[in-house]
């Protein structure tokens, strides 16, 4: 197959990557290329290439909930998409989106059937994206929650987390720690990814792991794996979710346990020490 992955510095391009080891892979880069990829391309060289893909990758992203940032998200979480789609109607897009499509949502537990409400401006691009793919002859659209690998940046809980167990030998946690998400390895996300290209239909996919995990929990497997302390204060007032779909239906899916993960991630960043 000849693919494309649009954004190629994330880790989730990477793992796309390593899925394609006999295939074509171009890559498509915003401002600075890639080390892993041998073909890329620059944005600017987009209404250059040929329609002659087999699949369309889009991994790019801006993510951002503040309102001043509406410009840069409308132009590639929405604009970067519909050119893509536009550039190659022939390829089968595979769109990566993410559970924000339901962040408007009051605590529930979310499976496929449930009705999209966004209310970020985040979700609401991400959503907007969604129908622009939903367009094209051959697409699949894969909501993400939370995740996580090797290179991901200090943005969110899980690695923050992690580092204070590092540096300070102690997590604090907001409230009694209930409150509850779902972590997917990158690397099964990009397995099911790829089962999804040999899918003759077009469809919405949760990218979830088949577990659910407290903050606590979370932070006793880091405990366990450093022997820091947990500490709780003040009230969590944020929204717990919980994700869940009655099958798993790829064969390649890895479902690394977050257990482990979190232990390459510890190792990962005591290496970067």
């Amino acid at each position: 197959m000849k693919i494309l992955i649009v954004g190629t510095n994330s880790i989730l391009s990477q793992a796309i990557l390593r899925q394609h080891p006999s295939d074509e892979v171009d890559g498509l880069y915003h401002s600075v290329p890639a080390a892993l990829f041998v073909n890329q391309f620059s944005l600017a060289e987009l209404e250059k290439l040929k329609d002659d893909y087999d699949v369309v990758y889009i991994v790019s992203a801006w993510i951002s909930s503040h309102i001043s940032e509406s410009q840069k998200l409308f132009s590639v979480n929405v604009e970067l998409v519909q050119s893509i789609s536009y550039q190659f109607p022939k390829a089968k897009v595979v769109y990566f989106s993410t559970v924000a499509v339901y962040d408007g949502l009051s605590d529930t537990v979310i499976d496929e059937t449930t009705q999209v409400s966004p209310s970020s401006i985040y979700g609401i691009s991400k959503l907007w994206a969604e129908k622009i793919v939903s367009q094209h002859k051959k697409f699949s659209i894969v909501r993400i929650s939370s995740m996580y690998g090797i290179g991901m940046k200090n943005i969110t809980f899980l690695p923050r987390i992690i580092d204070d167990a590092l540096f300070d030998k102690q997590i604090t946690l907001v409230g009694d720690g209930a409150r509850k998400q779902n972590y997917i390895h990158v690397g099964d996300v990009a397995a099911l990814a790829k089962n999804i290209v040999f899918s003759d239909e077009n469809k919405i996919q949760l990218a979830i792991d088949e577990a659910n995990y407290s903050n606590a929990q979370v932070a006793e497997m880091i405990k366990k794996e450093t022997g820091c302390k947990i500490a709780y204060k003040g009230v969590d007032n944020a929204r717990s979710v919980e994700y869940k779909q009655d099958t798993f239906p790829y064969p390649e899916y890895n479902s690394t346990h977050l257990e482990q993960g979190i232990k390459e991630l510890i190792t990962w960043k005591k290496r970067q020490f």
